[in-house]
């Protein structure tokens, strides 16, 4: 067994992260699983490698949201299912096997308002606009915005790599394709200085501006999900919108849509009751 040569957990983790790399997944995936695989084996007293279940029951614990919980409990899992499966394992047993999920309560769509996209289009300088819109009128996420280069774009589809290294085209809207076509070669995301942005600072700098410009609370993943609310009342075909926002499930869609009680109540006005005919005489 290979396993039987490993001295310490960390010895694994970077076999682990370029099995990742090779499979596809995505750069800001593979580092944030580096970045807890090495804050579990820091934190526990025998390291990852010797972790029992209570113990990694005890440091899933700590963490207020269950969102949180959620993300860690899924890089356990994928870790050491990695680590256990094949013929010649690295080890031998895997103490997530027995782990309890953490329960993620049903969330509920926060899509931005057209008033306050109309704000950000109107005073929101660059390039926090630029964002705004391939936020809004593309569906990019934040860590999308922060590794797409301006090779992606044409006047007529946006070549992007999403969540778990995917790669998918999105119907260049007018706008977005006016705010990037003159955009020199690279990452559409840079700093001041020309630096590329990580998506935690894209996603920070982003807020600081929103705050500046009179939008409190105004962040890129509500733009996400004003594409999504305002797609599905428009075309009110959720298979159309699962393409949009790149969901594998249209279950995950639904989630972040809204549908309006005006909606609703058109739908229970338009049902084609049959009427009741009038009784025999």
């Amino acid at each position: 067994m290979a396993g039987a040569t490993i001295k310490t957990m960390c010895d694994l983790i970077e076999p682990h992260l370029r099995h990742l790399r090779a499979a596809g997944f995505a750069d800001n995936t593979i580092e944030d699983r580096g970045s807890v695989l090495r804050r579990v084996d820091r934190d526990l007293d025998m390291g990852l490698l010797d972790a029992t279940v209570p113990e990694l029951d005890d440091w899933l614990a700590q963490f207020r949201t269950n969102q949180t919980k959620a993300t860690y409990y899924g890089h356990l899992v994928g870790f050491f299912t990695w680590a256990t499966e094949g013929d010649d394992p690295w080890i031998d047993w895997n103490p997530t096997a027995n782990l309890k999920r953490p329960k993620v309560p049903a969330t509920v769509p926060r899509p931005c308002t057209d008033d306050a996209l109309g704000v950000i289009l109107a005073r929101a300088s660059e390039p926090y606009r630029t964002w705004a819109l391939l936020a809004a009128c593309a569906g990019l996420r934040a860590f999308e915005i922060a590794t797409i280069e301006r090779a992606a774009f044409t006047p007529d589809l946006i070549y992007v790599k999403g969540k778990g290294g995917k790669n998918a085209t999105i119907p260049t809207h007018h706008l977005v394709w006016e705010a990037v076509k003159d955009l020199p070669p690279g990452r559409i995301a840079r700093g001041k200085t020309g630096v590329d942005l990580s998506p935690t600072r894209v996603s920070s700098l982003f807020g600081q501006h929103m705050r500046a410009i009179g939008l409190v609370g105004v962040s890129l993943h509500p733009l996400r999900h004003w594409l999504g609310t305002r797609s599905l009342q428009e075309t009110g075909n959720l298979r159309v919108v699962q393409e949009l926002l790149r969901h594998s499930s249209p279950a995950t869609t639904a989630i972040y849509t809204q549908v309006t009680d005006e909606q609703r109540r058109s739908a229970v006005s338009a049902l084609p009751v049959p009427t009741t005919p009038p009784a025999a005489t």
